[in-house]
């Protein structure tokens, strides 16, 4: 909105600085964080006002009376800033905005939707189920793998569309079209259900969030820039640089939302947020063909699903617990780990494995 403005009339002097993709990420980034300072609160006031309150879970989680209470769907400030400040930071004519903006409004709609049914039936198990829950993100990782592959629509070159790309190797591993189709899918799936079930304590799931968002962002101005790709050995995908704004606006809400959500937290981000939060991120990743980086960046997120899949589906077939509680961070919090601990080194993992993530962009 404000880029076309600056595009359109702005094109020389130094409020030419507006037009480019660095600047702009930078904008969007201070532009979210300081709209999550201004609406924050009265948001949260409102959220309690209108019984949006967290309830104590029936299945005795550690802690749930304490938290009992706290302003629930709190995604709600996320997505209004960071979306926000994206749309008045990114060019809206490009086609890779529009995807993430879709799948945006797609998890976050299903999320609310999910948290509005477990606050008003006060139980976790109101809102939509499981199956539900897959068949929503199924439907937009098959949109997307449709988006990404068919060639009259996509905005990817079709050399890169349809292969699959590995750090620390030059060039495709392989290429093809039913595999990426079905990757893409697989790639949704995981990580709106990753990111959910790494939301359960104060902060513990936003810090990794704007972590990976940073190194997608990053990537997405390497690969949008055709001298840096040419220069790092990646392939370029013209306009995808501008994903690296978008994600500028998001770590911006993010940081933003941390403000209220560091612990003590004032505010919990529910499904509305860690759906939305999965969903966006998987897409950004999707987009510029940098999944498996995704994984080895999102690392906290990988461990926090193994280890619910591992309990659900081996343990309990064997009659045994092969942890206390599930995902990882209940394991540690029920042996009596503080929960401020416990959610500091999970965002020490985070960083490193976030840096682990960048360094592989010059070993290749």
């Amino acid at each position: 909105m404000i880029y076309a403005i600056f595009k359109s009339v702005f094109t020389t002097g130094g409020i030419a600085v507006f037009k480019y993709l660095s600047s702009r990420t930078l904008i969007a980034f201070v532009t979210a964080f300081f709209l999550s300072l201004i609406i924050g609160r009265p948001l949260i006031n409102a959220l309690y006002r209108h019984g949006f309150r967290s309830f104590e879970r029936s299945y005795g989680e550690v802690n749930s009376q304490k938290k009992t209470g706290t302003p629930m769907m709190g995604g709600i400030l996320i997505f209004i800033t960071g979306i926000g400040s994206a749309l008045l930071w990114c060019d809206l004519a490009n086609p890779f905005i529009w995807a993430l903006l879709a799948s945006a409004l797609w998890f976050a709609v299903f999320g609310a939707i999910d948290d509005y049914k477990k606050i008003k039936g006060k139980d976790a198990d109101e809102g939509l189920s499981r199956i539900a829950k897959y068949a929503i993100q199924i439907l937009f990782g098959v949109l997307l793998a449709v988006f990404v592959l068919q060639p009259d629509i996509s905005p990817l070159p079709e050399s890169v569309a349809n292969s699959f790309q590995f750090p620390f190797f030059k060039g495709f591993l392989f290429s093809s079209t039913v595999l990426t189709f079905l990757w893409i899918v697989f790639i949704i799936v995981y990580s709106a259900n990753a990111v959910n079930f790494a939301d359960g304590m104060d902060g513990l799931t936003i810090v990794p969030s704007v972590f990976v968002f940073i190194v997608l962002g990053v990537f997405a101005y390497i690969v949008g820039n055709k001298i840096q790709a040419q220069h790092l050995l990646y392939e370029y995908i013209p306009g995808s640089g501008e994903i690296a704004v978008f994600c500028g606006a998001i770590v911006g809400a993010g940081i933003g939302f941390l403000w209220f959500n560091s612990h003590p937290a004032e505010v919990f981000m529910g499904d509305m947020g860690s759906l939305f939060l999965g969903g966006t991120m998987g897409t950004a990743a999707v987009l510029i063909r940098q999944e498996v980086v995704y994984i080895i960046a999102g690392a906290i997120f990988v461990i926090e699903i193994t280890s619910t899949f591992v309990q659900e589906n081996i343990g309990f077939k064997m009659h045994r617990r092969i942890l206390y509680r599930a995902p990882l961070h209940h394991h540690y919090q029920h042996q009596g780990m503080a929960e401020a601990k416990i959610v500091t080194r999970f965002w020490i993992v985070s960083a490193i494995m976030a840096a682990l993530a960048l360094i592989t962009i010059k070993f290749r």
